[in-house]
């Protein structure tokens, strides 16, 4: 079990308490973790990470593409999570945004899906 990452923070229950997370959302968790951290950037585990903030120098029409791919490399070390589909945006002109589809379809826990929105602005 871990803590449950809400907008940043813990999430905490009406009592203040933080929660606790488990089984497929626990996976879930992991792989929105991998990716919104940009590759490299952690020093503890430079593989931790996806390549998604380098989106911004990839034409247009690549971008879907390539951000399924990025998405799918980051997320390989998390067992039984898999993204399922990937949306590009673009908001403003300095705005890209992705909408991701997170599917987990582990055996030790019941089936479960997640929406992930990822801005990069550039």
């Amino acid at each position: 079990m871990d803590t449950w990452l809400y907008r940043g923070d813990h999430k905490k229950n009406e009592q203040g308490f933080v929660e606790k997370i488990g089984g497929g959302m626990e996976k879930i968790q992991q792989a929105i973790i991998r990716l919104s951290v940009p590759k490299g950037s952690f020093a503890l585990d430079e593989e931790l990470g996806s390549k998604l903030s380098m989106l911004g120098k990839v034409p247009g029409n690549q971008r879907e593409e390539l951000a399924l791919e990025y998405a799918r490399e980051a997320i390989l070390p998390v067992e039984g999570v898999e993204v399922t589909s990937v949306k590009c945006s673009q908001a403003d002109f300095e705005k890209l945004v992705l909408e991701m589809t997170l599917e987990y379809s582990g055996e030790d826990a019941p089936k479960e899906q997640a929406m992930f929105l990822w801005q990069l602005n550039f």
